[in-house]
């Protein structure tokens, strides 16, 4: 799995992607081309494999910051610490 810029995408990796206030950062925890993974919580891993949500074409990161999307409205689902999102020419190593 590669950047957009051509570089390999590692575990660990920091990563900047887009949110709708500017930009998050994240760690690269998992890789959907091969599911190798790092840190995760045993079950949310477990959800992932079992379930088959996460794409060849797409990484799991988990929030070094504030969690952006989190909140406090009861009316919503609550938000976790891991985001999928796909590697494209958003997805920006942080250097």
């Amino acid at each position: 799995m590669r950047y957009h810029d051509g570089s390999l995408v590692r575990l660990g990796d920091l990563v900047d992607v887009p949110i709708p206030s500017g930009t998050g950062r994240g760690r690269v925890v998992m890789l959907g081309d091969t599911y190798e993974h790092s840190d995760i919580d045993p079950s949310f891993l477990h959800w992932v494999k079992s379930e088959k949500v996460l794409r060849p074409t797409a990484i799991v990161i988990e929030w070094v910051e504030e969690n952006p999307f989190a909140h406090d409205d009861p009316n919503c689902a609550p938000v976790g610490s891991y985001m999928f999102t796909d590697v494209d020419e958003w997805v920006l190593r942080a250097v």
